[in-house]
């Protein structure tokens, strides 16, 4: 099918579509990651994009891999003006592959960041006060594969939480 014979829905007017501009303008206003989890809610909120409703966590990775290829390729061809889209574009897919998640699933942003903030303090104990000093790149990587030894044997994937 020709993009001449595709019919555009258009939302009827209603009292509602000020408010749901007045909302997209908000968003945009204050572009934070705090908007953008509050966009991806409402996309996959009653009122949001049908296609986006129907998306599930097993959707994900073949969008995840394609918005990495192309922060790949950016940074390849030091196009920084394109790195700054597809990584926006990356951030969104994973946000929203969280949020899919979360609706599926037990998957919660606030745990996603407890462990890798966790996990990144853990392994940086020469900036965080551990007990593995460092001063070169490769003290820093030995000490890497130390801690990620030592999760191992603990059978954990990240540190617990403090």
């Amino acid at each position: 099918m020709s993009i001449a014979h595709v019919k555009l829905r258009v939302m009827p007017q209603t009292e509602d579509i000020e408010s749901r501009r007045a909302l997209g303008e908000k968003l945009k206003s204050n572009p934070d990651f705090s908007s953008m989890l509050d966009l991806i809610d409402i996309l996959l909120g009653e009122r949001g994009c049908p296609w986006d409703q129907s998306r599930k966590l097993e959707d994900c990775p073949k969008y995840l891999k394609g918005e990495l290829e192309e922060v790949v390729q950016a940074i390849e061809a030091s196009d920084y003006d394109n790195l700054e889209e597809e990584l926006g574009d990356l951030f969104f897919m994973t946000a929203f592959t969280a949020k899919v998640g979360g609706k599926e699933g037990d998957i919660r942003i606030e745990k996603i960041f407890e462990r890798i903030i966790n996990k990144m303090v853990y392994r940086h104990p020469h900036v965080f006060g551990g007990d593995l000093a460092a001063e070169t790149s490769q003290e820093v990587f030995d000490n890497w594969q130390i801690l990620k030894e030592r999760e191992k044997a603990d059978g954990k994937n990240t540190p617990a939480a403090d």
